[in-house]
């Protein structure tokens, strides 16, 4: 019988937690290339770590899950699980706690709510992420097709000059929500407009406390929420906006909107995908084992525990 010290376990496992990572970065280079590069290693290592690290505080464990979860975040941001406007995602309608306090993270053309696809009942953390990705799936079916994604479709309309003009409404809000539905029609329906003024009352009181407190800085914090996710200024995919809004150097209202639009348009530009590959993305992401990439036992069914050295 083979006896493993405490050790020896260890060092395999680290081995595994190493491979798995690499595996991860690949895929996101894969399927992400655009952003990615726009990103560069070291900011798209932080969050791929950072991505792991909200995956296990959820409960993740399973290669397919961790996974799933990674995509979901280049898709609709990193703080999907929180956002407002995804509320239309029925399994997004109940918060699921953390499993454990996480950890902090290093340096269709309908309209209404989309259909439940999944059986209601008790979920594992792996099977409750595969249920938000195929909800979610169906959204983005919904509002760019199968194999696009919604972001180049906003961002033609958004960096258009007039884009804010003939937007009229007896409040900021009202003419906010215009806003979003002239950005993405197909959105606005499928998210539904409970949600989305949500959204907007969100982001009204965020970008006043970020000092965005002209009508332009307000539209333009707003419309990147719709299209990036609500928490698009503490997301490491999007590291310049927490750059222009924490600069010290910008405190005039008007100019620090302007930068960040401008800052917007500069890196969105370069990490729009050139010919996206949700279909292929999602297929390679489901074909990952539910097994914890941690684990440094392969079992085959019917088989007997061998340990085996990751190669």
């Amino acid at each position: 019988m083979l006896v493993m010290r405490a050790s020896q376990m260890q060092a395999f496992e680290k081995i595994a937690v190493q491979r798995f990572e690499e595996g991860l970065l690949e895929h996101v280079r894969t399927f992400f290339p655009e952003h990615a590069a726009a990103l560069g290693e070291t900011a798209l290592r932080r969050v791929l770590r950072y991505g792991l690290q909200r995956a296990e505080s959820r409960g993740l464990r399973g290669e397919r899950g961790v996974y799933l979860y990674v995509a979901l975040m280049f898709l609709l941001g990193s703080g999907f699980e929180d956002d407002p406007q995804l509320r239309a995602l029925p399994v997004l309608q109940t918060v699921s706690a953390p499993a454990e306090p996480p950890a902090q993270a290093a340096a269709e053309t309908g309209s209404g709510p989309v259909p439940d696809v999944a059986e209601s009942g008790p979920e594992t953390p792996d099977q409750r992420i595969e249920t938000i990705y195929q909800q979610a799936s169906v959204l983005l079916d919904r509002i760019a097709g199968p194999e696009q994604t919604p972001l180049p479709l906003m961002l033609n309309v958004w960096r258009q000059p007039q884009v804010y003009e003939g937007l009229s409404g007896p409040s900021i809000g009202h003419r906010l929500l215009l806003l979003l539905q002239m950005l993405a029609p197909e959105k606005y329906r499928a998210l539904g407009e409970e949600a989305l003024r949500g959204l907007v009352r969100l982001g009204y009181e965020n970008a006043r406390l970020q000092g965005l407190s002209t009508e332009p800085g307000l539209m333009h914090y707003v419309a990147l929420m719709f299209m990036l996710g609500s928490g698009f200024d503490r997301d490491p995919l999007y590291p310049w906006a927490a750059a222009v809004l924490g600069d010290p150097a910008v405190q005039d209202a008007a100019q620090k909107g302007a930068a960040l639009r401008e800052a917007a348009l500069t890196f969105l530009g370069r990490c729009l995908p050139v010919q996206p590959r949700r279909a292929a993305q999602s297929a390679a992401a489901l074909a990952r084992s539910d097994q914890s990439y941690r684990q440094i036992i392969t079992v085959a069914p019917g088989s007997a525990r061998l340990p085996q050295a990751p190669r």
